[in-house]
């Protein structure tokens, strides 16, 4: 199986409608595969917010009002913040019985502030969390309280992570903080979201939307090959959750993974991990086994998860300063794990980069989704 074609739109506050995204990033993929519509089998899509944010759901259908398809299976997948990465899972093993599919991810997120809040609650236990204002930040706030206490995490090791991300943003032309000075003094006298974390700690709301192709056989030299794809589904709710510094799904998926590739970690030459709040990008660190619980901000103090270093992470800028609209955040780790090994990703570029790896949460670890890519 292999990623046959890519494309995505600016990740940002955008003018663009739901469809309109959708339309730009499917013709950019196509193009990039050098295939016509008429050659797709089926179309997966990923979107958590439709509903809440646009009033629009049955998105498959609205895909098919804008492409010149004949009838192929369209199918709308959700699972939070790891809608992009399971809608990706879905279509490789369609490819069972398919030859050529695509894979889109799109939302629209700026909306009224309280409206996006609600909407994205949603990705928590109702009854539980919902219930008691436990909203993502004050969650991921949480997360980050007990990995400092109990591993002496630092406020300057969340600071570095946004830094670094922001720096590899500026290399992006697609970031939603592209071009944009954001400085060390800048995030630690940012405002207090919800303690510890601050401001520049959390992912933006963005508007995007990005797609691939994927393809059973191999189509032109530069195709990447997917080697490993897994899913896993933990609990809904923090509340349900022994150790709020790991989630148990992720590490369940990737050793799938690993075992499907025959890999371990050492052997990924960059990683894309979901880093919806810096401490995300710590607790994902670990959780796939780049090191040993606690131990990831040694790497981030060394400078080791920076383009340059020997083990980078999110060179796009991840979902951090990349931007994060939920339903195509997924896919978006994909097209930049491709640019990197079809040696495309410019000035980010990771040298003699070959192996890569995204790693795709929903909600507080509810939901995890691994790819491991390999240049052919």
């Amino acid at each position: 199986m292999y990623i046959t074609g890519i494309g995505r739109t600016k990740f940002g506050v955008l003018r663009q409608s739901l469809p309109e995204l959708s339309y730009a990033a499917i013709s950019a993929a196509l193009s990039d595969a050098e295939m016509e519509v008429g050659q797709l089998d089926a179309i997966f899509i990923g979107n958590f917010c439709g509903g809440p944010t646009q009033s629009q759901l049955h998105i498959n259908a609205l895909i098919a009002d804008i492409l010149p398809v004949s009838h192929i299976p369209i199918i709308r997948i959700e699972t939070a913040c790891a809608s992009g990465g399971a809608a990706l899972y879905q279509a490789l093993i369609s490819l069972s019985r398919f030859n050529n599919v695509m894979v889109v991810g799109m939302e629209k997120l700026n909306v009224e502030s309280v409206k996006a809040t609600s909407a994205i609650a949603m990705a928590a236990d109702r009854l539980h969390d919902q219930a008691e204002g436990l909203i993502f930040p004050a969650s991921y706030a949480l997360i980050a309280q007990q990995h400092m206490l109990r591993y002496g995490t630092e406020l300057d090791d969340l600071a570095f992570i946004s830094l670094k991300n922001h720096e590899n943003a500026n290399l992006n032309e697609f970031a939603h903080f592209y071009n944009t000075d954001i400085d060390i003094n800048k995030i630690i006298r940012s405002p207090v979201v919800c303690s510890p974390l601050r401001l520049y700690d959390c992912a933006p709301l963005s508007d995007g939307a990005s797609a691939v192709v994927v393809s059973k056989t191999k189509r032109r030299d530069r195709d990447v090959k997917v080697i490993a794809s897994s899913c896993a589904t933990g609990n809904l709710s923090l509340t349900n959750t022994k150790d709020i510094t790991s989630f148990p799904a992720v590490k369940i998926a990737v050793l799938d993974a690993y075992k499907q590739a025959d890999l371990s970690p050492k052997d990924i030459d960059i990683f894309m991990v979901h880093d919806c709040f810096t401490i995300a990008e710590i607790i994902a660190m670990e959780d796939i086994g780049i090191c040993k619980p606690g131990e990831s901000k040694h790497l981030v103090r060394e400078g080791r998860t920076k383009i340059n270093g020997d083990i980078p992470v999110n060179t796009d800028g991840g979902l951090k300063a990349d931007g994060h609209p939920i339903g195509a955040s997924g896919l978006a780790q994909v097209f930049e794990i491709v640019k990197q090994l079809r040696s495309e990703a410019g000035n980010r570029q990771v040298k003699n980069a070959s192996i890569g790896l995204t790693h795709n949460v929903g909600g507080v670890g509810g939901t995890a989704v691994i790819h491991i890519f390999r240049k052919d």
